[in-house]
């Protein structure tokens, strides 16, 4: 069909209702959340059947483990470890380490068999009505558990997850036994989290974590925020991909053959290395493929409904093709893309592994398939559903203090719509319109949909977006297909990668298939470095941060910036070491040999995706709670350098007495200083400044494999987690309140509407911001509800985008829904809201989250939207 004639009538052609969709919806929305020990159960039983243990390893590590289960308990009550136990900890690692590694050898290659392993062992299943199909979890919704990685956190809670306030998981007693047995026994002093420690210069990390008041560091949790080269899985198959990594593990054995340099042997040796693991994983994925197909026709051979068992006797023969030979038709595709993304979750973390250019890199089976009358445009739109539902059954499992800075349960894996293509023209097609029309029958929490919008964007498919978008869940998100290939390039990507990016996770820009982001791996409380400032380097009489003197020495505005700037730099220098320290231990202890055979770079340098095999590395560093800084140096201005209102040493006591006794000077500075939002000259200033010093900080910084520190300004529910353990600041934030999420202004202070809040953000120094922002906007749907309104979500889109800005995303949702939906949460187990860079079932988010929502909202009610 030709391009120009389907834009012109794709608004007209709406897919039908497809009952299949909503079946599978209802299934899921019903099925209850499971703990999963299965790849926990099979990498154990691996791992520890081909593990030579002495009888001194095995007498220190039973004590050890007794002392360290206590410990996580202190620590899951917020009692940190005293520095002679993390010392002793530390010295009992590393000594078991050193002999185990005598022991046993290299890891890459003991991993890369457990990977086939657990492919060979983990249950297959195929729940009714699916026609695509893959198991994240053993259970139909479930939370796998990672102990070699972050998994250890949940010791203290496990047995009381299934009744726990937020986020209750139902497990069985036999898994809580094996894990209390075997599973935590023997990773509790082999993962990365106990690992990570050894490799740190901070004695005191692992307190520092986990106390989540000054950053957050996520990677000990896994390896994430990734998107794979699921094109070339597509042309090659797993089998051409084995190939290529036959041809150069025959290049590197000849060399070693003639090499006579030590250095330059060892080099070969580990390139060696890597290929014989590597090629283990692409084999292995190859035969699960043959596995599913073998089970798939028993299945089919027990179906008595014959459309059921037609069903399932072509899957069968699509899985004995892929994903081991290159796909050849659109549902070969999906299905191979599909079981590519569960077999990475087999091997690490769940969060943040994104599909990438979907409708661009499937859109030539489709348009084949169409041409050759193998496929319509209804069935496209149920394979369509059918995927985005499977999307949606994967949960990660956080213990009880992560969720309240990553509320939600949200795996955040990202499908990217439009922008521009390899030619400079708009790359909308047919399948664009289809993914978010068959979303829109879906409509759970995940995947989550990104749009790049450019002036060539058809207004058709925005249309699509609006009307989708007007429905609730906070989809689609939009994004500045002009300004964010210029910030990409200003990091070092090439032009042609820049242009061809993609979303990952929540609102991360990267280069898809080549590159690894660790897009989430930082997050850092901005406006504790401000509050430290202020106390000369102290908190609650702890010093933290460098002694920068006392605050009568600050007599002007300058003094204050740059003493700000010094305690922020202590912030992100002792946070990027700390995550340094974690890839290290990922590069050396906890390999993902699967995960580089599927991401550009790894097999042609020969090199571990950890160790910085991808074409481009880099890594993920976060601002919060930028907004509160702004107000907050606003304040200060006004009140003290500017009025004289009182001294900045008057000015801190009231803050530090949460304005306790000071009615008369919150209420000043909350209702007679601009505050960031209103579109003010000050406070505008301040965005770009501090916006500016924290980019700036943050891109000086380098990665172990080779890459920089990418900043961004997004926050997940990281802004609730830094709130909780934040005092008061001068611009009338009280003690506890949650912090600004992403770059939009605080709560209730966007008061001028969303056009002068949009403003506002526009002036954000995104010269440097390579790593992704969110801008969370309320609109009224009284006020947009007729299609006519369109329009004017659009102004405001283009607007902002001409302005400078890179991306915006909408809540449209009565508030009444969400306090009726808090009172009466089994009325609403469908309700999808916009968070952070992300959407989640309301009734997934904890109490204070809720309460921010419906603050949110209900304060964009009585706005103006011009």
């Amino acid at each position: 069909m030709d391009e120009t004639v389907y834009m012109a009538t794709a608004s007209k052609d709406s897919l039908q209702a497809l009952p299949r969709l909503k079946k599978l919806r209802e299934d899921i929305l019903n099925s209850p959340y499971h703990v999963c020990t299965q790849k926990a159960s099979l990498l154990t039983r691996y791992n520890s059947s081909h593990t030579r243990r002495d009888i001194l390893d095995k007498l220190l590590s039973s004590v050890q483990y007794r002392f360290y289960r206590r410990s996580l308990e202190k620590s899951a009550r917020s009692i940190p470890q005293k520095s002679w136990q993390v010392a002793a900890n530390n010295y009992i690692n590393s000594f078991l380490l050193k002999r185990r590694r005598v022991m046993q050898g290299d890891s890459i290659m003991r991993y890369a068999e457990a990977f086939r392993y657990i492919l060979e062992n983990m249950g297959l299943k195929v729940y009714d009505g699916e026609l695509i199909v893959g198991n994240p979890s053993a259970w139909r919704v479930g939370a796998p558990i990672h102990p070699d990685l972050g998994g250890l956190l949940m010791l203290p809670e496990i047995k009381g997850i299934s009744s726990r306030i937020n986020n209750p998981m139902k497990i069985e007693p036999a898994q809580l036994k094996e894990l209390e047995e075997d599973i935590f026994p023997f990773w509790f002093n082999r993962s990365v989290l106990a690992l990570t420690p050894l490799l740190s210069s901070d004695p005191g990390l692992f307190n520092t974590m986990l106390e989540g008041r000054h950053f957050i560091l996520t990677q000990f949790s896994g390896v994430s925020h990734v998107t794979p080269d699921y094109p070339t899985v597509l042309k090659l198959g797993f089998n051409g991909i084995a190939n290529r990594i036959r041809e150069n593990l025959e290049k590197v054995k000849s060399d070693l053959e003639v090499c006579i340099d030590a250095t330059a042997s060892r080099l070969l040796k580990q390139k060696e290395q890597f290929y014989e693991a590597a090629l283990v994983c692409a084999e292995a994925a190859a035969d699960y493929g043959k596995r599913w197909s073998r089970f798939l026709e028993q299945e089919a051979a027990g179906t008595a409904d014959e459309v059921r068992r037609h069903e399932l006797i072509r899957l069968s023969e699509i899985f004995n093709r892929v994903p081991a030979e290159p796909a050849q038709t659109f549902y070969e595709a999906l299905q191979c893309v599909f079981i590519t993304h569960v077999m990475l979750h087999y091997e690490s973390f769940q969060h943040g592994i994104s599909f990438g250019r979907m409708d661009q890199y499937l859109y030539p089976y489709y348009k084949r398939d169409i041409e050759s009358g193998r496929l319509t445009r209804y069935e496209a739109g149920e394979l369509l559903g059918c995927f985005i539902a499977k999307a949606g059954e994967l949960l990660p499992l956080f213990f009880d203090r992560a969720t309240e800075y990553f509320s939600g349960l949200s795996s955040a894996s990202g499908i990217t719509l439009g922008g521009r293509t390899a030619d400079s023209k708009d790359g909308v097609n047919e399948l664009s319109f289809l993914f978010l029309q068959a979303y829109d029958q879906v409509r759970l929490r995940q995947p989550n949909f990104h749009v790049r919008i450019n002036q060539d964007t058809p207004v058709e498919f925005t249309d699509l977006c609006c009307e989708v978008l007007k429905k609730g869940g906070g989809l689609p998100a939009f994004f500045n297909d002009d300004e964010i290939p210029l910030a990409l390039e200003r990091s070092g990507i090439a032009e042609k990668d820049a242009q061809d990016y993609s979303i990952v996770g929540c609102v991360e820009w990267g280069v898809p298939g080549k590159s690894f982001p660790a897009a989430g791996a930082v997050f850092i409380n901005i406006p504790m470095a401000l509050h430290l400032a202020l106390h000369n380097g102290g908190y609650n009489g702890h010093q933290f941060g460098p002694q920068t003197g006392d605050i009568r020495a600050m007599e002007d505005m300058e003094t204050v910036i740059n003493v700000f700037k010094i305690q922020l730099e202590n912030m992100v220098k002792r946070a990027t070491e700390g995550n340094t320290a974690i890839e290290r231990a990922h590069a050396g202890y906890r390999p993902t040999p699967f995960l580089s055979t599927v991401v550009d770079g790894c097999i042609e340098k020969g090199l571990e995706i950890n160790a910085g095999g991808a074409r481009y590395n880099s890594t993920g560093c976060q601002g919060v709670g930028l907004a509160d800084t702004v107000d907050a140096l606003t304040a200060i201005e006004q009140i003290v350098f500017k009025e004289n209102r009182l001294s900045l040493q008057e000015m801190v006591k009231a803050v530090d007495a949460d304005f306790q006794g000071y009615p008369e000077l919150n209420a000043l500075v909350l209702n007679r200083v601009h505050k960031y939002g209103e579109n003010e000259e000050r406070p505008n200033y301040y965005a770009g400044l501090v916006s500016g010093i924290y980019t700036g900080l943050v891109a000086q910084r380098s990665n172990p494999r080779g890459g920089q520190y990418y900043p961004g300004f997004w926050s997940m529910t990281t802004h609730q987690g830094f709130g909780a353990r934040t005092g008061a600041l001068p611009g009338g934030r009280r003690a506890g309140q949650p912090l600004a999420n992403g770059i939009s202004p605080c709560n209730g202070r966007d008061r001028n509407g969303p056009t002068a809040a949009l403003s506002s953000a526009a002036c954000v120094d995104n010269s440097l911001v390579s790593n992704g922002y969110a801008l969370n906007e309320k609109l009224d749907l009284a006020l947009i509800k007729d299609p006519s309104r369109n329009r004017l979500i659009e102004s405001l889109i283009y607007g902002f985008f001409a302005s400078g800005g890179m991306q915006v995303q909408f809540n449209v949702i009565d508030p009444a829904v969400l306090i009726d939906a808090k009172e009466h949460p089994d009325q609403y187990l469908g309700l999808v809201v916009r968070v952070s860079g992300y959407s989640a079932y309301f009734n997934d988010l904890t109490e204070s989250m809720k309460d921010e929502l419906i603050q949110r909202t209900a304060h964009d009610i009585n706005s103006c939207l011009c």
